[in-house]
């Protein structure tokens, strides 16, 4: 499910850069440099994808009141945050206002020649920027005919409510039908109506989990889970699963492990997944509670290989059990025991009007990789329900500064968020050789004057990374180059021939439509990262 990312292979192109081979890297430099060393110099390494190393913590907070309505009114002041326990000061502070977020995007004539791409047009146009992503997984295993339709009416109803800003994805347990995230309201509207309970894939799990057709059933609905999860962690904005289903029993020790994988993936890739229980609200006639024991419903279910007697009621709320528990272990929210699905989905998919970002910088933290567990407390909190991230996992151990590196700065590329501790300026211009053929050039300003380096042999040494990622409209990745400057610059040329800077070019081959350029640069010495967004309309 998950596509492959497309790494690119273009040529480099850096003003006043050096043609002699790359030097070694500062940190293996001997004790004289050979006069043939270059003051600048760059190359391209492959670009891959890492896990994220933890600097900066960003924790999204929605605050509703009793009403199910979002608060939007509330400082700084009011919240409180706490790392394992400790008080944390929020050094970062921001009300979001979602679907506010929009790019300038510089509009180049369509038969413009390089010279004139080199010129800013007087005309703009404006790119609204993905901002969430909503993935509704469909459980058409274990979802009955009945519930069905209802839920196809309700989901129709709220794909019309999405926003400029949203995108969407319909997935299902059985694989059929599925849509990767799209604005395209008609083919998410053609995907619901083409739901369908599998009734091959359900045979499996009549029995709730009973015997080994159920078991093999749970672990296949565990798994598909996983890769949606997996298919999500690239997708620059906020992640959201709604999953849809009636629940499934999962108590057997058996699925202990794989719950908890998912449980960790999601965590590390600020993945949330809420729960809407397919069934709506659930009564058992069958129960009388004047004498407990009487109950007729004597259905089964298997926990730790061994058969229970459990009443209709009591069963299924042993199968929701898995939609609270993922949902409580990814700060998620569960809808259930209601028949309004129009008011579930609303809750669950619908952006809140306002998001508070709280961001704090961990201290003394440990490369164990141990789970941090946040807990946030909004004042005053009588009233007030608070939906948060639930934690963060350590980085693990590692003695390699590169590596670390690259974890941050793929965590920087596939988010949405601006960072400015390195000054740096982004510019793109593309011209269209062909009609259905565009060269895009993104430029990159470095004022290299205000970077921190590391002085020796009489030159001023940093190693910059720069990584240059291009997704289309709907936020899925397109291409990526990264390219590594190496500085080893006199005093002379620091002072005097770099007084206005150094500009990097990355070029690329695109076909017409719409494309986010997500800009990250790193500095090794100061170990500082900037990243800033651009858009681009290729008519």
């Amino acid at each position: 499910m998950k596509s492959p990312l497309l790494l690119g292979c273009l040529a480099l192109s850096l003003l006043q850069a050096q043609t002699a081979p790359p030097p070694p890297a500062p940190s293996t430099l001997p004790p004289q440099l050979p006069t043939n060393v270059p003051e600048m110099d760059t190359h391209q390494d492959p670009l891959a994808t890492f896990r994220s190393h933890v600097n900066l913590v960003l924790v999204p907070v929605v605050v509703r009141d009793s009403h199910g309505g979002v608060v939007g009114n509330l400082t700084k002041a009011n919240f409180t945050l706490y790392d394992k326990g400790k008080l944390r000061e929020i050094s970062r502070f921001a009300v979001e206002k979602v679907g506010s977020k929009a790019i300038a995007a510089d509009a180049i004539p369509v038969n413009a020649t390089p010279g004139e791409a080199d010129t800013p047009s007087a005309e703009k146009s404006t790119v609204v920027v993905p901002e969430r992503y909503v993935a509704f997984l469909f459980d058409d295993v274990h979802i009955n005919v009945a519930d069905i339709q209802r839920l196809r009416e309700a989901a129709l109803r709220h794909i019309a409510t999405l926003r400029p800003s949203d995108r969407a994805a319909i997935y299902t347990m059985s694989g059929f039908p599925q849509v990767d995230f799209t604005d395209d309201q008609d083919r998410l509207k053609d995907a619901i109506l083409r739901l369908r309970p599998n009734l091959m894939a359900a045979a499996g799990a009549l029995s709730g989990g009973g015997g080994v057709q159920g078991e093999v059933t749970t672990f296949a609905t565990l798994d598909v889970i996983k890769q949606v999860i997996q298919r999500m962690a690239n997708s620059p904005g906020q992640r959201i699963i709604v999953m849809v289903s009636p629940g499934f029993m999962s108590m057997n020790p058996i699925y202990t492990q794989q719950k908890q994988e998912l449980l960790d993936l999601a965590i590390r890739d600020t993945v949330i997944v809420n729960g809407l229980d397919a069934r709506g609200l659930y009564t058992d006639p069958s129960l009388d509670f004047s004498n407990p024991g009487a109950s007729s419903g004597g259905a089964g279910g298997s926990t730790g290989g061994h058969r229970l007697n459990l009443s209709p009621l009591t069963r299924a709320q042993m199968q929701t059990d898995i939609l609270a528990e993922l949902a409580s272990g990814t700060g998620g929210q569960f809808f259930n025991n209601s028949n309004d699905y129009d008011e579930g989905f609303r809750r669950l998919a619908g952006a809140p009007e306002y998001v508070y970002m709280l961001g704090f910088t961990p201290e003394n933290l440990k490369n164990d990789g141990s789970f941090h567990a946040l807990r946030v407390v909004v004042k005053p909190s009588a009233s007030l329900n608070v939906q948060a991230r639930r934690g963060y996992y350590a980085p693990a151990k590692s003695e390699d500064a590169e590596a670390t590196a690259k974890e941050e700065i793929s965590n920087a590329l596939f988010s949405r968020e601006e960072l400015g501790e390195l000054p740096i300026q982004l510019h793109t211009r593309f011209y269209k050789p062909e009609g259905n053929t565009a060269k895009m050039t993104v430029m990159v300003g470095l004022d290299l004057k205000l970077f921190k380096y590391n002085k020796a042999n009489g030159r001023n040494n940093n190693t910059v990374t720069l990584v240059t990622g291009i997704f289309d409209r709907d936020g899925n990745f397109v291409e990526g180059i990264k390219k590594v400057l190496e500085l080893h610059l006199k005093d002379d040329t620091l002072a005097v021939k770099l007084e206005h800077g150094a500009v990097i070019r990355t070029d690329f081959d695109l076909t017409p439509g719409t494309y986010l350029v997500r800009q990250v640069v790193r500095d090794s010495q100061g170990q500082q990262m900037s990243a800033e967004n651009a858009a681009v309309v290729i008519p």
